[in-house]
């Protein structure tokens, strides 16, 4: 639009499903920024550089029944699309993999 009078900041508006937005909701939760900044930096960096976006906050998790809970939950907030029902076995034998690493070193 080079004859356009519009003057900065320009809205942009993009069409995203319930499940998209949510998505990129958590993500920026994760990261400490808001979707705004998370979108802006993403489109405006150029295809093959890293886009300016903070990395994920560490999950700090606790021991025992807690501690599953708290991991199953983080992930079923990035990996929505995998059942809870499948992830919980696999975080227990994680989890007690760690412990049984953790109580040789002591």
């Amino acid at each position: 639009m080079p004859d356009s009078n519009r003057q900065f900041p320009v809205r942009v508006d993009i069409r995203l499903t319930e499940d998209e937005r949510n998505s990129l909701n958590l993500e920026a939760i994760q990261r400490g920024i808001t979707r705004q900044e998370l979108l802006r930096a993403r489109i405006l960096t150029s295809e093959g550089e890293k886009a300016p976006i903070p990395p994920y906050k560490p999950v700090h998790l606790s021991r025992g029944r807690d501690a599953i809970d708290k991991a199953v939950d983080a992930i079923t907030r990035r990996y929505h699309f995998i059942p809870r029902h499948q992830l919980e076995p696999i975080v227990c034998t994680v989890i007690c993999a760690l412990s049984a690493i953790n109580k040789k070193e002591l």
